[in-house]
Parts: structure tokens; sequence; C-alpha cells
């Protein structure tokens, strides 16, 4: 049995009941708020503008925040005083899960988002590279070497035309699409009904994301002395982040390993999950391994911070944290 579609509570049982024997043994029910100590946030209430901003610049898309106070004229401002075109991703500045994540194309389309956001979003270029991976790394704030303990390909929903049948047709064929048609069938409008060329292949979803189709493939055999190389440096410039997933495009995985072309797309702090326990073939039993794992790490990361002097969250803190979080969330919804 898979864990690719079960409801998120079933795996986080055993993560849940862990977490409170961590608490008793680091000495604080809130030690999570501290993994990352230059990340402000519940645990997945991190501002993904904010994060990003931790990533050098070399590695990371342009991106601006924007909000529910802004004109159009004035996004498309902004827009263009960061050399920002077309496509672009809008996305909440606090989500997780694909939720509400839009690539835009062209104007209208940025006008009738722009008009329905409601609260904070980061609208970012689109970065066209062939692949999107999900890096798990994490590092002791006590040692200059990290791991690397989950490595994601992400497969977007594509479909390959046979010449014959149409766009509806193939999605209806397609076990992974058909959880979509609904949406995929009003996206694709006119186009929904013409046959598509032998040998052409469309990306149904360019967002990548487990929610919307993408098919997460588990690559940790791929993860090498390069690649933790590559994240130990990155990381080094990054105080105060030990712990949690780079969603990175780039043309290929040498690409990034050489430190050729890569961009880092956004960081999910100690709320991130590493994604490959949603490969098809992964089975809970490895899945709820991994979980407890990483969520050990981030207690281990924590201790550790607090004997170098990071001082331990308070309850206020963290229902603060958590009240901004549901703010923000009902704002969403």
């Amino acid at each position: 049995m898979n864990s690719e579609h079960w409801p998120i509570w079933v795996l986080y049982v055993p993560v849940w009941i862990q977490h409170f024997w961590l608490s008793m043994k680091v000495g604080n029910l809130f030690f999570f708020l501290r993994t990352n100590p230059s990340i402000d946030g519940f645990i997945l209430s991190d501002s993904k503008f904010n994060t990003l901003q931790l990533v050098p610049e070399a590695y990371r898309p342009k991106s601006i925040q924007i909000n529910e106070s802004m004109s159009l004229s004035e996004v498309k401002d902004q827009m263009q005083f960061n050399d920002i075109s077309f496509p672009v991703v809008l996305k909440p500045d606090i989500g997780y899960r694909g939720l509400k994540v839009l690539k835009i194309d062209d104007d209208l389309a940025l006008e009738n988002a722009v008009r329905d956001i409601g609260t904070t979003f980061l609208l970012q270029e689109f970065i066209d590279h062939s692949l999107e991976i999900g890096l798990f790394y994490y590092r002791f704030p006590n040692r200059e070497h990290g791991v690397i303990p989950s490595l994601t390909i992400k497969n977007f929903l594509t479909v390959t035309g046979n010449g014959k049948q149409t766009l509806g047709k193939l999605v209806g064929a397609n076990p992974r699409a058909l959880r979509h048609l609904t949406k995929l069938e009003k996206n694709f409008g006119e186009q929904w009904n013409e046959v598509i060329q032998k040998n052409r292949k469309i990306i149904l979803e360019p967002i990548g994301n487990h929610n919307r189709g993408t098919e997460f493939r588990n690559a940790n055999h791929l993860v090498n002395e390069n690649l933790c190389k590559v994240f130990d440096q990155m990381s080094a410039e990054m105080p105060g982040f030990y712990f949690g997933r780079f969603d990175i495009k780039t043309p290929s995985l040498d690409h990034l390993m050489q430190e050729k072309e890569f961009k880092v797309l956004e960081i999910n702090g100690v709320g991130g999950e590493p994604t490959h326990i949603y490969d098809p073939q992964s089975t809970f039993i490895n899945a709820w391994r991994d979980l407890c794992h990483v969520w050990r790490t981030a207690a281990k990361i924590a201790q550790i911070n607090f004997q170098q002097g990071v001082p331990k969250p308070s309850f206020a803190e963290a229902y603060t944290k958590w009240k901004a979080y549901y703010n923000y969330r009902s704002k969403l919804a």
C-alpha cells in the first residue's frame, strides 16, 4: 500500500506522537520555531518572499510581493521596475501544496488574478528550465557539512498526442490527469476538442505540485558528494538556516551539481517534507520512517541552537505566530 494519495493526517500520526517525546527531550514544546532561527513563522507560515531572500541572489528568481491594496497598474509598475516579464507565477506568500498557485501569461490573466488575491502574494518570474526537483537538506549548526536525505524528480502532468484523439480524450485516458478532468477542461477551453498531432507533448499542469497531478519520483540514488558540496556552500551563505526543502528548476542535474545554472523557486523550512515519500512506489512504512527521521533531526538542530544561546520560544510567541497564520489562511480561503 503506497502513501501517495492518503490523507495527510494519516501520514503524520507517528510524527505527532514522536513530537511530544522529542519536546520532553529538548525541553520545549515549540522547539521547531528555532530549528531555523532566521526563518520567522509557524510550521507552515513562513513567508516565501522573506525566506527566499536567504538564498544568494544569483540562485533565486526575480520576485516581488503584492497585496490586496495594490492596483493592477501598481503591480505592473513593480514588475517593470524589477525587470519581470510574462509569463509569471503568482502564489500565496504563505501557502502550501500548490494552493492557489497560478501561471499567468498576459495582462488579462494578471488583472483577473490581482482582483481576487485578498491578501499578500508572491509574484515570480517563470523559470523555463526542463527539470524541477525537490531537494531536502539539513546541516547541524556545529558542523560544516550537511546531508541530503531526500531528492525528488518531478514529472509534470503531460499527455502525448497520437494524431487521432482530441486533448480531452487523451486526458480521459490518463489516470493521473483524470483526477483533474474538470479543471483541465476549463483551463484549455477550445483546445480541449482539438486533435493533438502525433508525438506532440502537452504539459497539462505547469505547477510542479503533487496535488496538481505532478508525479514525484524518488531520486535518492542520485545524491552524491558533488551535490552535497553545492548545498554546503550555499547554506554557509544562509545564516540561521539549517533544515528544509529547496524547490529548484535547472536544465539538468549535472547543471545543478556543477553550479552552472539553477534557480531556487522557494524554500520550505520545518514545514517542508522529504517529497520522495510521495513516489507511487513508496510505502506507508517507509514514509513514516523518513518523516520521523527528519523531525528528529529538526529537534536535534533546535537543541544545538539552544545550547549555543538561541532563546527558547514561549507559548505566547508560538500562539502569536499560529494566530497570524490562521488569519492569513482565512483571507486566502
